[in-house]
C-alpha cells in the first residue's frame, strides 16, 4: 500500500515490468479506463520518454535515492527502462 502523497511536479520512481525501475519527474494527474487515477511524467538521458504511472506503481525515493539526487548524481539513479540512443546513425 502507498501511504505516500504525490506532490507535482515532482521526482518519483516509477516500477514497470520484470521488476525495473526508473527515475520520472511526474507533472500532471490523470483518470485512465475506468477512471482510475494515474500520473503523466517522463524521463530520459539522450531525450525524453512520456510515461503514465498508476499510483501502486510509484515508489518515494530512498534516503539514498534522496541524497545522489541532491548531489545531481543522476546516474546512480534508477534507470531501467527504454532511453533514447544518443548516438546518430546517418
Amino acid at each position: 500500500m502507498n501511504s505516500f502523497e504525490i506532490t507535482l511536479p515532482g521526482y518519483y520512481i516509477a516500477k514497470g515490468k520484470g521488476g525495473k525501475e526508473q527515475i520520472v519527474k511526474y507533472h500532471q494527474e490523470y483518470y485512465g479506463k475506468e477512471n482510475n487515477l494515474g500520473y503523466l511524467g517522463y524521463y530520459g538521458l539522450n531525450g525524453y520518454h512520456e510515461v503514465f504511472t498508476k499510483k501502486n506503481n510509484i515508489r518515494e525515493l530512498t534516503s539514498e535515492e534522496n541524497e545522489a539526487f541532491s548531489k545531481k548524481q543522476y546516474w546512480t539513479l534508477p534507470q531501467q527502462f527504454y532511453h533514447s540512443d544518443s548516438i546518430s546513425h546517418n
